[in-house]
């Protein structure tokens, strides 16, 4: 419905759209879902599993309004301005529509070089830019909406209003000034990736732009905290900064009867605007219990500290007494029902459940900030009151990375009057950081105090105990749909139930689930809570940031023997006790050793410093090689050694499917075979090369020509010359194959220890003394299967081992329909791309990142611009799909083959150490638990001594 109040006139007539066909009006200046929301239609896409959804948070944050607009898959209701003629679907299309950028873009971004770039148009961000621009400074803001103001300053999108209450007078008064001062405001710009304090990455107007100033701020504010409970994801259900925005920006409500619901003034805020534009409010639950005769010193400080707020808080109870809307102190939510649709609410109250009739209902359990980018330039964070990660700024802004401050919401929420001063104190800084005259004002700092004074009387007026954590059946992850039963079976941190689950690797990337998953998990220390920001840090199109980039700048190797981990367990491992076999490394290759030896009786034990699989194990794409990589075979046309480790490949894949029975799943297994395109006769004829190398070898290959590379795989790039086919190749989930190996590992009789971190390996008689933090003990053999690490495992027995490091990158998009079966390759290119059963492209093939100081992987910004240029030139239908995210992780560089065997040196020390270690893993595993049980083992060719 659309609220009737008095004073307030739309833009323009009316115009019309369409959505599944059927006719839908809206007003000049509103978004598709606002005007969907006035027609009464909240439904508007059904899950992967068929579930109904609708607007949830209404910023543009969680994606779960993703519809189809004119072919183009994944654009958000809740940002799209309706247009006359817009075809707006609810399902996926058929065939994606490309995005519209240039088929062939420049060779580098558009850059730019301001003063200070400013990331985020809210109330701190506009605050610091003014401060810093009448300094003197070059400022330039970007902000992914289409007005500056934020959240709390959001201008009015449809309608003028004859008399703007205080808060619409205050954002256009910000604006005006930001104006004046010479701010440069960029609406509508998405900032991508955060690589350093000067490679910011963004797309401005849909086009590549990156961003070098001398001094960067984030303000990027806060999303709420969602929260997971019995039919919180039904259409209707969303949060109360959604409502608020259809409300105060729209002057739409999306059901004639509205419950709003959770904790704090903003809720009592949204409940009089609906009523004042003639909704109904059935109630207002408040989880915090009704302030007693005590709470007046606190109501005495806040009316000290900002008196006009604290008289809004007054009038906004006694309007909706006046309106006959119940406060429910001391109640919550307990459950949202409804068929397709939020129909009723169930209220726990103190004098007992009631059952509300409603068609929407707003939740809001405080806020979370917008870490991702502070945390991907590595600034230091702190869990905060909330639990909720917040940016380690010191008292002027600065985080402890040059160059780069943080305030507002986005760094620690503190309310909107907080964020006013904090960006006055942070931008007269940055100012000065770059020379200019801004001296610090007493006055800034008065205002922040009392921001700060008044905030924290009213969270103690409205003190609530936290949402409780959701039912096993509940969903935890609404893009994944992963339920809270899943993510405890999973346990350990929230990384490793990520891993496990998928929860937190859908589109909205982890924001929306991580305090749930924290809610069901418990805490962990430091980051290890929360999953790792991925660049994109929102879903970009595909199109819009790739570049050609020359693949002879691809390889980066590493010399890193004591190559550090960033994540940790909730709790170290005790010491254990003595074992036969001590396998060092939980990955892929260790979990197979130790299944293999414990399924003939030995006590192994599986010592992982961090959780198992969270290394190269899970960050690979789950590729099943069994040709040569294409840029293994080289120019010479002959891969030396390494071409021994041919052999391996086809038992490996067979015995991963023998896993996949005894673990009672698919792991999603195909092959469907692998292709390796070729562009010129040239390149063909270097196929012919190769195949011929490898069927020589054993391995079933061939050259096919135009034609039927066709047949296999019509969504090819047109114009090939050609492509070598190899029809045991193919894909599997490594997610899912590592977890198998985890189970069967453990099922078997292998004790997995996570958290238990070797520091010292020693002879002891015929044995070995194992140092581990809080002690040692003894084992029998020492298995070294630690992958990247290796080579510190084998130096603390005075061993160096012929390895090197390699960080490689993979990307994930949004699904797209069913079109490629085969895993791909090219020819003298480095590409890897392949179609999971969800849809889903997976983008690799050797493009690089880089270890930091700290020995973490890190993207390069150009290797993923110029891989995803690699995958549409082979795939045109990536030019209509979204990146979700990339990832980097350190993988092994051998160029012998695996070093597979018992050490001459350390007798009892067993290496396992492999390149394509996904596909041969397991091969490996048993490979080495074979030559430790007496019966043969590896091929002398990868023996370590070689």
């Amino acid at each position: 419905m659309r609220l009737d109040t008095p004073g307030f006139s739309p833009l323009g007539p009316a115009l019309t759209f369409r959505f599944d066909g059927e006719p839908v009006t809206a007003l000049p200046g509103e978004t598709v879902g606002a005007a969907l929301a006035a027609s009464g239609r909240l439904a508007l896409r059904r899950t992967a599993a068929g579930a109904p959804r609708g607007l949830y948070c209404g910023m543009g944050a969680c994606w779960d309004c993703a519809v189809t607009i004119d072919g183009r898959a994944g654009e958000r209701a809740c940002q799209v301005k309706a247009a006359p003629g817009l075809d707006v679907r609810s399902a996926p299309p058929g065939t994606p529509t490309p995005f519209g950028f240039d088929a062939a873009p420049p060779a580098e971004p558009e850059e730019h070089r301001p003063d200070l770039l400013v990331v985020g148009a809210g109330p701190a961000g506009l605050s610091t830019a003014i401060e810093a621009a009448r300094a003197g400074a070059v400022v330039t803001v970007l902000d992914e909406r289409d007005a500056a103001g934020g959240q709390y300053l959001k201008p009015l999108a449809a309608h003028a209003a004859d008399r703007p209450d205080a808060q619409h007078r205050r954002g256009d008064a910000l604006r005006a000034e930001a104006r004046a001062a010479g701010v440069r405001l960029e609406t509508g710009a998405l900032v991508w990736g955060a690589f350093a304090r000067d490679e910011v990455a963004a797309l401005l107007r849909g086009r590549a732009a990156l961003f070098r100033p001398h001094q960067l701020l984030l303000a990027p504010g806060a999303h709420e905290r969602p929260v997971a409970l019995p039919g919180w994801t039904l259409p209707g259900v969303m949060t109360t900064g959604a409502l608020q925005t259809l409300a105060r920006a729209g002057r739409v409500s999306p059901a004639p009867v509205v419950v709003v619901a959770g904790n704090g003034p903003l809720n009592l805020q949204l409940a009089c605007e609906l009523v004042e534009g003639g909704a109904r409010v059935a109630a207002v639950v408040e989880a915090a219990p009704r302030p007693g005769p005590r709470a007046w010193r606190d109501a005495l400080r806040m009316g000290l500290a900002a008196p006009d707020l604290a008289w809004d808080g007054t009038r906004y109870l006694l309007r909706l007494r006046r309106a006959g809307v119940p406060v429910l102190w001391g109640a919550r939510v307990a459950a949202c029902e409804g068929e397709g649709r939020l129909e009723r609410v169930r209220v726990a109250a103190p004098g007992g459940e009631r059952v509300l009739e409603a068609g929407a209902l707003a939740l809001h359990h405080g806020f979370v900030p917008e870490t991702g980018l502070a945390r991907a330039l590595g600034a230091a964070h702190r869990a905060g009151p909330s639990g909720a990660l917040e940016t380690v700024t010191d008292e002027e802004g600065r985080t402890d990375v040059p160059g780069v401050a943080a305030i507002g919401d986005g760094a620690a929420a503190g309310g909107a009057r907080a964020a006013l001063a904090m960006g006055r104190i942070a931008g007269r800084a940055a100012a000065r950081a770059l020379g200019l005259d801004a001296p610090a004002r007493a006055a800034d700092r008065a205002a922040l105090d009392r921001a700060r004074a008044f905030q924290a009387a009213l969270w103690r007026l409205f003190r609530a105990p936290p949402p409780a954590a959701p039912p096993d059946d509940v969903i935890a992850c609404r893009c994944e749909e992963v339920t809270a039963g899943a993510v405890r079976a999973a346990g350990g941190t929230a990384v490793a139930a990520r891993r496990a689950t998928r929860a937190g690797m859908g589109a909205c990337g982890g924001r929306f689930c991580a305090s749930t998953l924290r809610d069901i998990l418990g805490p962990a220390p430091g980051e290890a809570g929360f999953a790792a920001p991925r660049a994109p840090l929102r879903p970009v199109p595909a199109a819009a940031i790739w570049h050609p980039r020359p693949e002879a700048a691809r390889e980066r190797l590493y010399d890193a023997p004591a190559l550090p981990r960033r994540w940790t367990t909730a709790s170290p491992a005790p010491v254990p006790p003595d074992c036969d076999v001590l396998v060092v490394g939980g990955g892929v290759v260790g979990l197979s050793t130790a299944l293999f030896l414990a399924r003939e009786g030995r006590d192994v034990l599986v010592a992982e410093r961090g959780e198992p699989g969270l290394g190269a194990s899970t960050a690979n794409a789950g590729s099943l090689h069994v040709q040569l990589l294409a840029y293994a075979f080289g120019d010479v046309g002959d891969p030396g050694p390494l071409a021994e480790a041919l052999a391996l490949a086809p038992p490996a894949v067979a015995l991963w499917r023998e896993l996949a029975a005894a673990a009672g799943e698919t792991l999603s297994i195909r092959t469907e075979g692998g292709l390796i395109l070729a562009d010129t006769p040239d390149a063909l004829d270097w196929l012919r090369r190769k195949t011929a190398f490898e069927r020589a070898r054993g391995i079933e290959a061939e050259v096919i020509g135009p034609a039927e590379l066709r047949d296999l795989a019509p969504a090819l790039r047109p114009g090939l010359a050609g492509a070598s086919w190899c029809p045991a190749e193919g894909q599997m989930d490594p997610l899912r194959g590592t977890a198998a190996l985890l189970r069967l590992a453990r099922a078997a009789g292998a004790r997995v220890a996570p958290g238990l971190e070797v520091l010292s390996l020693a002879r002891d008689g015929a044995g070995y003394r194992v140092g581990v933090p809080g002690g040692a003990f003894r084992a029998g053999r020492i298995v070294n299967a630690a992958g990247p690490h290796a080579m510190a495992v084998a130096q603390m027995l005075g061993e160096a081992l012929p390895m090197r490091l390699v960080v490689q990158q993979v990307i994930a998009t949004s699904p797209g329909p069913p079109s490629l079966r085969p895993l791909v390759q090219w020819a003298r290119r480095h590409l890897s791309l392949k179609q999971t059963d969800s849809g889903q492209l997976l983008i690799g093939g050797g493009w690089p990142g880089r270890l930091d100081e700290d020995g973490a992987a890190r993207l390069i910004r150009e290797a993923v611009e110029g891989n995803l240029w690699t995958a549409g030139q082979a795939l045109p239908m990536l030019s209509g799909l979204r990146v979700l995210r990339a990832w980097a992780s350190p993988n092994i560089h051998l160029d012998r083959g695996p070093l597979l065997g018992e050490s001459a040196r350390n007798p009892g020390l067993f290496h396992a150490i492999t390149s394509n270690g996904w596909t041969l893993g397991p091969l490996v595993g048993r490979l080495v638990a074979e030559a430790i049980l007496g019966r043969g083992g590896p091929p002398a060719a990868f023996a370590p001594g070689r």
